[in-house]
């Protein structure tokens, strides 16, 4: 009688096949369900704080009618469409301790993560280049008109998909981030053509905005600090009514810029020790899987910030907030929020206080 066993080896599963041909090299349990959690709570700010900044571009057309407000509610579909691409994937296989969605899944992931992340620095260079425009050269303010901002946005797009198409063609490729639970470009990929790629994306879709908006933004600083000055030396004289118009004007537009940096800010600290990370994998494809994992993590929280920022600093943004989680908002015209300070005018009685209401008409 033949006793040879005929007994083969258990098949891989797809997930085990993945990880050999992608070099994943999962977490623990523990830093699963923990990044998992983490998304969890990130998403639903992110997703909550964005719809009801769309819910307000919705109901309010005055808002739509400001151009630099159009940029904002392109920040805010770019956000709520990472909401959608992103979270929901990366959470659930967290959970799950492996990618659910296949190769397939994957590069559309990759891809249009990529694209709205893009987008999101795109519109955040432009809004730098509007608050200088407004502040540093106020005679071309009347070019910013709502068509001329639709063709911006346009473009915005365009170039994004410009960088991040090629790798859907061969020029580099998307693919599972080292911890295996969610996908971007392949940072590791060694050949000529994908470090080139590489570099170009660094240059063209980093580096150029984040120096974009640090010459505007000290630009704009700079400018305002001197407006300011003369109108002090003016104070202390007779402040004609041109000198009190310039004052309403300046205090708007430091309001609406220190958001905007606020804004600009926190996306750029947030993004860079991802970039950095993806830059150094370049050189070093075997770095420690923490190191990957949370400028990842930290870079996915972007979203959520910018309807915290609006929160905190818009006293309209919060009470349509407040209206839309008690279910009582209505479609009626909001009255916008007063910024009242005082200017001091000599007189030929003495120093007067007068008080200045200055109406917003931004949604910032």
């Amino acid at each position: 009688m033949n006793n040879t066993c005929n007994c083969s080896a258990p098949a891989e599963s797809e997930w085990e096949v993945i990880m050999k041909k992608y070099h994943i090299r999962p977490l623990s349990d523990e830093g699963y369900v923990g990044t998992g959690i983490y998304l969890v709570v990130i998403g639903v700010i992110a997703t909550v704080g964005n719809l009801m900044v769309l819910t307000m571009f919705c109901r309010e057309k005055q808002l739509r009618r400001k151009p630099h407000n159009l940029l904002l509610l392109n920040l805010a579909i770019a956000d709520i469409g990472i909401s959608v691409f992103g979270y929901p994937l990366t959470t659930a296989s967290n959970f799950a301790k492996r990618y659910l969605f296949g190769t397939t899944g994957c590069m559309i992931q990759g891809f249009a993560t990529f694209t709205l992340a893009q987008t999101d620095m795109n519109t955040l260079a432009c809004l730098s280049a509007y608050r200088y425009i407004s502040v540093c050269k106020p005679q071309y303010i009347y070019k910013l008109d709502i068509k001329f901002t639709k063709w911006v946005i346009a473009f915005m797009w365009i170039y994004s998909f410009i960088w991040t198409a090629p790798p859907l063609f061969g020029w580099s490729s998307y693919t599972f981030e080292p911890f295996g639970t969610s996908c971007s470009i392949d940072w590791t990929n060694r050949s000529t053509a994908a470090v080139v790629y590489t570099w170009c994306l660094v240059v063209f879709c980093y580096l150029i905005h984040v120096f974009i908006m640090i010459f505007c933004y000290t630009s704009v600083c700079t400018r305002a600090k001197e407006i300011q000055n003369s109108l002090d030396i003016s104070t202390s004289k007779t402040m004609s009514g041109e000198d009190i118009t310039c004052c309403k004007k300046l205090e708007v537009e430091k309001h609406v810029t220190w958001i905007c940096l606020l804004m600009t800010g926190t996306f750029t600290i947030l993004w860079s020790p991802y970039t950095f990370v993806c830059l150094w994998s370049v050189y070093d494809a075997n770095l420690p899987v923490w190191i990957t994992t949370w400028p990842t993590m930290f870079a996915k929280a972007s979203c959520m910030i910018n309807p915290i920022i609006y929160y905190l600093s818009n006293p309209l943004f919060r009470k349509c907030a407040g209206r839309l989680l008690s279910c009582q908002f209505r479609h009626r015209e909001i009255v916008r929020p007063r910024y009242r300070y005082r200017v001091n005018k000599l007189s030929s009685g003495g120093m007067v206080n007068r008080e200045i209401n200055q109406v917003e008409t931004h949604f910032l």
